[in-house]
């Protein structure tokens, strides 16, 4: 099984960061299958990859701890069933584009990001 996992604190405004996460994570591909105030869960479709290759589909899981009004610390895990025999295997490029997408968006400031 992959799985990466990265930590970000931004300097966000609590109240609009849910539906940026949403609109982020749909840019990356990925539904949102789930959705609660501290919590989202988005999945690749099925056609995001061939079918004999149904064990590559990722799921994302973001967390979401509010350090204060203005500061978030979000927890990023993607993880799909394939084994990482590669080095950039797809579960890794899709994590990349979900902390690319974070890091870079304009609605908040990236303080702090930890990948693991």
């Amino acid at each position: 099984m992959s799985r990466y996992m990265g930590w970000f604190v931004l300097d966000a405004q609590a109240r609009n960061l849910l539906p940026v996460l949403v609109e982020t994570l749909q840019g990356c591909d990925l539904n949102v299958v789930y959705r609660s105030d501290d919590y989202l869960m988005a999945r690749e479709s099925p056609g995001a990859v061939p079918l004999s290759r149904f064990s590559r589909l990722v799921t994302a899981e973001i967390l979401v701890e509010r350090v204060s009004n203005q500061q978030v610390r979000l927890q990023v895990v993607a993880k799909n069933e394939e084994l990482p025999l590669h080095q950039r295997n797809h579960c890794q490029q899709v994590f990349e584009k979900i902390s690319a997408a974070i890091s870079s968006n304009q609605n908040w400031e990236l303080l702090e990001l930890v990948a693991g």
